[in-house]
């Protein structure tokens, strides 16, 4: 036999022919299929967290510092009274220790201030961790006005800042010739008399208000001083009374000086003063004045 036939008898079923059977596309098969990727958040997302996280963190801060006994109220200083006393002045502000101090009202406290006729400026302010600063400015009164069987103090604008019932120690000049009724502390008071007689205790100023006991107004509106010691001062219109006021100053100091003995004292042409010797006329005869109508000697 032949190869070939022997080739053939190995293969029963005929002469072999290969057949490629048409592929498909490969496809891959795994056992536990891939999950899709996560969704990343937003910048905005991330932001808007962030900015709560940081409001919780400064509410529970400020809840803390808010009700924390460190800064409670530990001590209410003053500054600047000398009329009202410091507790006085504690009293207006109506703060309680140991309250929190982010929670006092300044402003509250300050218009309450300001409604007392005696204070004119007033500031509140917080020093941490517990301690209120109030600082006041207090109006300086210039007379006493009789009224009602009392005194009231009243400033420069004519503002009645306080009433006394004793007035020696204050040292300050009375008012006369000038009637008041219904006076109210804090209502300030009008009149040309009244006008008169504080532009001359302000001209007289601090140093010589002590010295004058007596601020008279006459029908005219000439002004008479009466000294501590009774003596009367003859000021006339209340014209120049800057260099009245400082004319009399000079006599008071020299008289006080020499022990000198005078009836009265007359500054009505503050270039001139004239002093009356004890024992002569109780008061200046009517003369002109020198720079007007020039005389030779003394009047």
């Amino acid at each position: 036999m032949s190869r070939d036939s022997g080739k053939r008898d190995r293969n029963p079923a005929g002469p072999s022919r290969s057949r490629r059977l048409p592929r498909g596309p490969r496809t891959s098969r795994t056992l536990f299929p891939a999950r899709p990727a996560p969704v990343g958040r937003s910048a905005g997302t991330r932001r808007l967290l962030g900015a709560i996280s940081l409001f919780l963190v400064i509410g529970l801060g400020l809840t803390l510092f808010l009700t924390s006994p460190t800064f409670g109220v530990r001590e209410i200083m003053v500054v600047g009274s000398v009329h009202l006393s410091s507790a006085e002045v504690v009293r207006i502000c109506d703060v309680s220790l140991g309250a929190n101090i982010m929670k006092v009202p300044t402003k509250a406290i300050r218009d309450r201030l300001l409604q007392n006729p005696r204070i004119a400026e007033a500031t509140v302010s917080r020093t941490l961790p517990g301690r209120l600063v109030v600082r006041v400015v207090e109006r300086e009164g210039v007379i006493l006005l009789p009224c009602e069987q009392r005194f009231a103090e009243v400033d420069p604008a004519g503002l009645p800042v306080e009433f006394h019932r004793y007035v020696g120690a204050l040292g300050l000049p009375v008012l006369t010739g000038v009637a008041a009724e219904g006076v109210t502390l804090g209502a300030k008071l009008t009149g040309d008399k009244l006008t008169l007689a504080l532009a001359c205790a302000g001209a007289l100023g601090p140093a010589g208000r002590p010295a004058v006991a007596e601020i008279h107004v006459g029908e005219g509106g000439e002004l008479t001083l009466y000294t501590r010691d009774g003596l009367p001062v003859y000021v006339g219109e209340a014209t120049d009374l800057a260099a009245k006021a400082g004319a009399l100053l000079g006599i008071l100091a020299d008289i006080e000086a020499n022990h000198l003995e005078v009836s009265y004292v007359d500054v009505r042409y503050p270039r001139y003063p004239v002093v009356g010797s004890a024992g002569g006329l109780a008061e200046p005869v009517d003369w002109a004045d020198p720079d007007v109508f020039p005389v030779f000697g003394e009047p």
